[in-house]
């Protein structure tokens, strides 16, 4: 006997490797979340490839890979993966954009140069093709009539928690030789990717994040407000919102050290997070 209860492949995939959209989409219809989470799947594997290569020409291999794995599902022949199985069922079901989940696999290309984000405006881009269409892919099953302005709303929700997620996550990229910050504010402090951690210079590193964390929290402002005028169809969507917010609050209480403790966030409260935010409340 089949345990109800037991999470197929691709939510345990999103639940242990995209734990924040998981617990987002627990607040979207029940009958849509396996799609969510088939979504959420895909995303992983691309975002994933990064970290687990030992050189960038395998990084492009495996992103060609699934060039042509959604290739193969829009032509109704997917090739043979749990993820491709999962999006082969969504696709039964309803339809979506595969241009933006190739734009998405392009965006990851970005992660396979050491230090690719060359100022702002490359930052914005990059969070854009990564979480803002992510986020208006999932936008796009849970209500497939949704308008430009819950198009643009979901994007926004999107890219304002990837830029936060940027600044979380420099100690794990500088573990894997990856530096996201902008190369322009790093020269506006007299700094390289060489010299950008060194203990003499940590004063204008945590200067550069509280600087991008601003701009992470003036690109959230601008979500909230698109927000307001979606349609409430996607409101799950936007929840984002409310774990960006969790976030940037952090950030500003360890003075925008992203190795500090207050920015490991359990899940209680992020939980509680979103449902004030589902109230109107956060």
């Amino acid at each position: 006997m089949v345990d109800r209860n037991e999470l197929s492949y691709v939510a345990q995939e999103a639940r242990q490797y995209d734990h924040d959209r998981w617990m987002v989409a627990l607040f979207a219809p029940a009958h849509l979340r396996e799609n969510l989470y088939s979504l959420l799947a895909f995303n992983s594997e691309i975002s994933r490839i990064r970290e687990t290569v030992s050189e960038p020409m395998i990084g492009d291999i495996r992103l060609q890979w699934w060039r042509e794995a959604l290739e193969s599902l829009e032509q109704g022949t997917p090739k043979s993966h749990p993820v491709m199985d999962a999006l082969a069922c969504v696709q039964k079901q309803t339809s979506w954009a595969f241009k933006v989940m190739q734009d998405m696999i392009d965006a990851r290309s970005t992660d396979l140069d050491a230090a690719p984000i060359h100022d702002d405006a490359g930052l914005l881009v990059y969070a854009g093709g990564t979480g803002g269409l992510l986020q208006q892919l999932l936008a796009s099953v849970i209500h497939p009539e949704f308008n430009e302005t819950d198009k643009d709303a979901a994007f926004r929700a999107g890219r304002s928690f990837a830029l936060v997620g940027v600044l979380r996550a420099i100690p794990f990229h500088a573990r894997n030789d990856l530096l996201l910050l902008p190369h322009s504010r790093l020269a506006n402090e007299g700094l390289t990717t060489e010299t950008v951690f060194q203990a003499e210079n940590r004063n204008s590193f945590l200067k550069i994040v509280e600087e991008l964390a601003n701009l992470a929290q003036e690109d959230l402002r601008t979500a909230r407000e698109v927000a307001r005028q979606a349609s409430p169809m996607i409101k799950s969507v936007q929840l984002l919102n409310s774990l960006t917010a969790l976030y940037l609050k952090r950030l500003k209480a360890s003075k925008f050290d992203p190795s500090h403790p207050k920015l490991t966030v359990g899940s209680q409260r992020k939980v509680l997070a979103l449902v004030l935010g589902n109230l109107g409340i956060g």
